[in-house]
């Protein structure tokens, strides 16, 4: 039967996307699972669904796929418990403080805790605190294989891997650490009692300083106090007044000072005012959903969900990765953890190809901006070695003119100048002026002296200078002779016009 309705609450609405953590008992007579997570503003229950074992048509395992699948839980992120009636707990003073030795010592002596066979059993372990001087205080806790293996196959055939199998104890203790442990207790020496109540078994706690000190499994729960209350009602009271006395013989200077009832409690008449009595402490039941923000408040008091607890699902929410025991199998723990690298292997995987695809994009980018910026340097390149053509042209221009202006640059006086100083015996065949003020005369002459002479006369013009034949040679033509000659000749850059 479905406990929550559809999400209601606003902060749900907003984290309703992120990844849940959902929890999971099978236990002797009922099937309870919650879908949650922490918050910043709390814990958050989301949905949840408790139904007796008897109730559910069909296989087991394929109850709790249906489940899963109907609504839409994470398969990939489920933690499970072991009640604590099916489990053993030991409290022991070990003679070493070095953690190796610890376990060593925990894993020879095993065996004599328990009367099943070493290769029967799974055990898990968290270290208290100091004990006498060099000594250790050690919470051992012990399960029968098969109660685990039952579990974890059911899961198994649902296609369900839990991350962890821890113990109901550790569900409460949190949940009680949570909500309702601070201003409880004042001295160091005064511990609280928490009995949380569940449909065929009872969980009797001593809770010191956050840290669970003591634990004892009574077997009377609440199917038995509310239907038959006048039988089991003083049965109840007795176990419990023992498990004090029990605890105190223990304890030595850790003193009760206070009983909270959790789990099914507030459906049990009588039980808070008998039990203030026997303990002659002031007794309280406290509420499971106190700050809690969930969906609908409406259905908690469901008669099929008064005989049960909640508190180790909702405990086990506010530290799903912190659990202190783990009961998983060793086979189960391997493969998890193979499981685990290889999806670490994928994700590495994924994100060096997302590394090297978006490294690959920037130098594709970077290529493809620097070839642009080739381009457009090619284009401002070509236009300004046109404009530089056109500058050049323009400097040659200019330089020309200039030179015109010179009167030795003057090609009709320099021409007009050549001519009045040929003589009859020369004529010119070529005159060549070029711009840097070069002349070239060619031409011939009835004899190479008079070619001599006309470079002395060309070598007294204003116009001329560095006058020089460079070279004369004598010919023969149709019987004439004659002289072939080349003269070289520089404008003066001084000359007047």
């Amino acid at each position: 039967m479905n406990l929550f309705s559809a999400p209601a609450h606003p902060l749900w609405r907003a984290i309703k996307k992120e990844s849940a953590v959902i929890v999971v008992e099978i236990g002797n007579d009922w099937l309870k699972m919650v879908e949650g997570r922490m918050t910043p503003a709390g814990l958050v229950v989301r949905d949840g669904y408790f139904s007796k074992l008897l109730d559910i048509k069909g296989p087991v395992p394929d109850a709790v796929s249906r489940i899963f699948k109907d609504k839409g839980w994470n398969k990939n992120n489920v933690l499970m418990y072991l009640p604590r009636h099916l489990a053993t707990t030991r409290i022991l003073e070990l003679p070493s403080v070095d953690l190796k030795e610890i376990d060593d010592i925990i894993g020879l002596h095993i065996g004599k805790q328990t009367p099943y066979s070493r290769e029967e059993i799974i055990y898990s372990y968290k270290i208290m605190g100091r004990g006498k001087e060099g000594c250790t205080r050690v919470f051992l806790l012990i399960a029968r294989r098969n109660l685990i293996d039952e579990r974890a196959e059911i899961m198994v055939k649902a296609c369900i891997k839990p991350k962890a199998i821890g113990l109901s104890s550790e569900g409460v203790l949190n949940w009680f650490n949570m909500f309702y442990a601070k201003g409880l207790i004042s001295a160091d020496s005064q511990a609280v009692v928490v009995i949380d109540i569940d449909s065929n078994y009872s969980d009797f706690m001593v809770i010191y300083k956050g840290i669970l000190r003591f634990s004892k499994n009574i077997l009377i729960g609440a199917n038995h106090l509310i239907e038959e209350n006048g039988v089991y009602l003083n049965k109840f009271a007795d176990e419990a007044e023992h498990s004090v006395k029990t605890f105190n013989e223990e304890a030595g200077n850790i003193t009760p000072v206070k009983v909270c009832l959790s789990g099914a409690a507030k459906h049990i008449p009588g039980l808070k005012e008998l039990l203030a009595i026997r303990f002659g402490l002031p007794c309280e039941v406290l509420d499971p959903f106190k700050n809690i923000i969930y969906t609908d408040k409406s259905h908690i008091a469901d008669l099929d969900t008064r005989v049960i607890s909640l508190s180790p699902l909702l405990g086990i929410l506010t530290k799903p990765g912190q659990l202190e025991f783990d009961l998983m199998p060793r086979e189960m723990r391997l493969e998890h953890m193979m499981d685990e690298k290889r999806k670490h292997l994928t994700w590495t995987g994924i994100l060096v190809s997302a590394v090297i695809l978006m490294l690959s994009l920037l130098l594709a980018v970077g290529i493809n901006n620097k070839k642009t910026y080739i381009a457009v340097l090619n284009n401002k390149s070509a236009a300004l070695k046109d404009a530089s053509e056109d500058v050049q042209k323009m400097r040659l221009m200019v330089n020309l003119f200039h030179e015109r202006q010179d009167a030795s640059g003057d090609a009709l006086n320099l021409l007009n100048e050549i001519i009045k100083l040929i003589p009859r015996e020369i004529y010119l065949t070529s005159i060549d002026i070029e711009n840097r003020g070069k002349v070239v005369l060619k031409g011939r002459a009835d004899a190479i002296a008079d070619v001599y002479k006309f470079v002395t006369a060309l070598g007294g013009s204003v116009f001329l200078e560095k006058v020089r034949n460079t070279y004369a040679t004598t010919k023969e033509e149709n019987d004439t002779v004659y002289a072939d000659f080349e003269i070289v000749a520089e404008c003066k850059k001084t000359s007047k016009r």
